[in-house]
């Protein structure tokens, strides 16, 4: 008979899902994975899959139990109560993975996870956007609570490493890989905030096997833009060209902050001052290890340079940013 801890991953072929399957397998977990089947589809070939969509059909999961269930796809309140038909009481242990955004604002830095949740006033929305995914992913929380009793909250902040479909990290190391010069923000000293896929799955499998309870918070240190930049291309084997353009040039050049230079926020954005300052003591408190930026910045090239030819929603494209070098190249 076999004795091996079971978890049910929610999602789990995509990006962080990628890298807790993984690890769940190396540690000699049975792992089985329940989602729509359109993702990545040919991964974890030797895994059991179970075919749903948790909008309306999870009959899948009918019948079954596991000692713990990692969700990392519910996005509305709808999806927890949908598959806790099923899954309230056949488990050990639910391991809820949120994210930073359900907080109510990010006016001051040390957001803990007593901070104040957003909200939504009225009925709840059934479509899940820019407005509404923090909202919702607290309402999400809430329903987790409500109906399972043995629960972790996990709330990273943005998620990097390999496997990341957004691009938001993966744009600098990528782009200081190649030869400058490099357009960087205006303000070099605001603060970054991340946390490495690998080294969340590693602490998401420890709170499933010990199973830890409670709500954590999940980032690496923040460190300044600046000093970001400089290891990021001394890691993958440069140097730092910078463009540095003024603000108003930046706004004249139509540069925009986090879309056309990804992670940075600038510091007259009160409203999220505190975004990527997030306290993660408590997480870190019951074994969360963060790895060197070097570390992450050289295995996320990597698997960026296998990519290629993919869109990157993320970060000015190559012949803009020669534009801009070429007006404004006098800066570096």
């Amino acid at each position: 008979m076999d004795k091996r801890p079971t978890a049910l991953v929610l999602g789990g072929t995509e990006f962080l899902g990628i890298h807790l399957v993984e690890r769940l397998t190396i540690e000699g977990w049975q792992v089985s994975l329940f989602n729509r089947g359109v993702t990545n589809p040919d991964l974890f070939t030797s895994l059991e899959h179970l075919v749903g969509d948790r909008e309306d059909d999870v009959s899948a999961l009918a019948g079954r139990s596991w000692d713990v269930i990692f969700d990392l796809s519910a996005f509305h309140p709808d999806h927890i109560t949908q598959v806790a038909r099923h899954l309230a009481g056949n488990h050990g242990h639910y391991v809820f993975v949120s994210t930073v955004s359900v907080y109510k604002d990010f006016l001051h830095p040390g957001t803990t996870e007593n901070s104040p949740l957003a909200t939504i006033d009225g009925p709840i929305p059934d479509d899940v956007d820019g407005e509404t995914y923090g909202p919702l992913k607290a309402l999400c929380e809430q329903r987790v609570a409500e109906l399972h009793p043995s629960h972790a909250i996990v709330r990273p902040t943005i998620i990097a490493g390999p496997h990341d479909p957004s691009h938001r990290f993966t744009h600098w190391p990528l782009r200081l890989s190649e030869p400058g010069p490099h357009v960087v923000p205006p303000v070099l000293d605001s603060p970054v905030q991340y946390i490495d896929a690998r080294d969340l799955a590693d602490w998401l499998l420890r709170v499933g096997a010990e199973k830890i309870h409670g709500v954590y918070n999940t980032a690496a240190d923040p460190l300044p833009f600046g000093e970001f930049l400089e290891r990021t291309a001394e890691a993958v084997a440069s140097s730092l060209r910078a463009v540095r353009l003024s603000q108003e040039e930046a706004a004249q050049e139509g540069v925009r902050p986090w879309v056309d230079l990804p992670l940075w926020l600038p510091p007259e954005d009160t409203a999220m001052r505190g975004f990527f300052q997030i306290d993660s003591s408590r997480a870190r408190s019951t074994g969360l290890r963060t790895r060197p930026l070097e570390e992450t910045a050289r295995d996320t090239l990597a698997w960026a340079r296998e990519q290629d030819g993919k869109d990157a929603p993320f970060g000015l494209s190559a012949e803009r940013e020669a534009e801009i070098v070429a007006t404004y190249g006098a800066h570096t």
